[in-house]
């Protein structure tokens, strides 16, 4: 097939994408888009003294953002690329880096000193802003070179590393600035902004674009895939919602507790550490493909975490730390069973195309998005702290019903499927 293309004079497909410029781009990319999207509200407190309602106002805008980026760049591409030859996605790549890199240190820029903080808070509203929807642009094209031209066993093997390597950077990154917030915590932005613009380097060696799947050496995947596919996706913006719910109230949570402004980051990070335990594990062993009992145990992870988390405040420092620290290591596995199973099961039905992973990193904007605007709400109405926190276990507490509802549906049709496709077959 590909020497009568090319005896045609028609270009052959690209192939995949070097596999270690791929998971090297993806480690350092990390370390920055990771490191501000999990850090910045407590960037945003420590430098400019943003309240829990304006860090969720703040978060609010980061997932809308990156939904918008997430959601707009597979089309973009398709359409800047029919007009201009010159345009392919390894240069979006860098474009991208390059405009996130600048926002990343425009907030240093902004605030000079101490006196100049409340005037300057504008710049860290400006950079997410900019950064967010680059971001969200960003990783559905890197999703593609991951994933195109790969399938079977060598796609599983490709996400599984790509999942831990990135969680690991996002941790290593969170260790890294906890130290640094009290008195440095502008500089932590810029210091991730330098190592997004480093990791353009890494960009040259994928191609011009990602590697294409054909149609005979793409292997089949199973018929429940796509019912699987389907309900990951109803949880994938719900844990997400959970953990941007998290994210903004952490700073308010982890005063209440009187943790140390070192220690604020990496507790808060616990569902980091336990995420890359689920990669890892995911990675290595490959019996849950197909199965739907993961669901289950994505489920249970994410609701039992996120409630035992925000329990925490109401016991005290002495009792409420371990809690804390309970629950998030149970909803980090929560969030990495569903983000795994969601990830592989687009790339696999998607074929690694820009849409698929673009649709994937959309519903994760929409998580982002939804959470802050949750706990916004809550805090407006009833204002921060323990009232604050009950609005917003309610308001987390109706979304669950809802979306376990939906998702139990799904599983009860998926298993009325397979009975009737036994009884016809006369399989046991």
């Amino acid at each position: 097939m590909a020497s009568r293309q090319q005896a045609a004079g028609t270009p052959a497909a690209p192939p995949a994408a070097p596999l270690w410029a791929v998971q090297s781009l993806v480690f350092l990319a990390s370390l920055g888009t990771g490191s501000v999207t999990n850090g910045i509200f407590f960037i945003a407190k420590q430098a400019c003294g943003f309240s829990a309602k304006e860090n969720f106002g703040l978060g609010a805008l980061l997932g809308i953002t990156y939904i918008i980026g997430a959601i707009g760049v597979g089309p973009a591409l398709r359409r800047v690329a029919a007009r201009h030859r010159a345009v392919s996605s390894r240069s979006v790549l860098v474009l991208l880096s390059v405009v996130m890199a600048g926002a990343a240190v425009l907030p240093r820029i902004a605030i000079r000193g101490e006196g100049e903080a409340a005037t300057g808070a504008w710049s860290i509203w400006v950079a997410i802003g900019l950064f967010s929807p680059c971001s969200g642009a960003f990783w559905p094209i890197v999703e593609s070179f991951l994933g195109g031209g790969r399938s079977g066993h060598t796609l599983r093997r490709a996400l599984g590393q790509f999942n831990i390597i990135w969680a690991a950077s996002v941790i290593a990154a969170s260790w890294a600035m906890g130290p640094l917030l009290e008195r440095h915590a502008l500089e932590v932005l810029v210091g991730f902004g330098v190592v997004q613009l480093a990791s353009t380097l890494l960009v040259w060696p994928l191609g011009p674009e990602p590697g294409v799947h054909l149609a005979e050496h793409h292997e089949p995947h199973p018929l429940v895939y796509g019912a699987l596919l389907t309900t990951f996706r109803m949880l994938l913006p719900t844990s997400y919602y959970i953990l941007s719910v998290w994210s903004p109230y952490a700073p308010s949570v982890m005063d209440r507790l009187e943790v140390g402004v070192a220690w604020q980051v990496p507790i808060a990070a616990t569902w980091m550490l336990s995420r890359f335990v689920a990669f890892a594990t995911m990675e290595r062993w490959h019996g849950w493909h197909g199965r739907w009992w993961l669901v289950v145990v994505g489920v249970v992870g994410m609701v039992g975490g996120i409630v035992t988390a925000l329990s925490a405040p109401f016991l005290g420092g002495g009792l409420g730390t371990p809690v804390l620290v309970a629950g998030l290591a149970v909803l980090g596995l929560g969030n990495g069973v569903i983000y795994s199973a969601s990830l592989y099961y687009a790339m696999e039905v998607g074929k690694g195309e820009v849409e698929a992973g673009g649709t994937h990193e959309a519903l994760i904007g929409v998580g982002f998005a939804g959470g802050p605007l949750t706990g916004w709400a809550a805090v407006a109405l009833v204002g921060p702290g323990e009232r604050g926190n009950v609005a917003i276990l309610v308001a987390l507490g109706a979304v669950l019903v809802v979306v376990g509802l939906a998702v139990g549906w799904r599983v009860w049709r998926a298993a009325r499927a397979v009975r009737a496709a036994r009884e016809v077959t006369g399989g046991g």
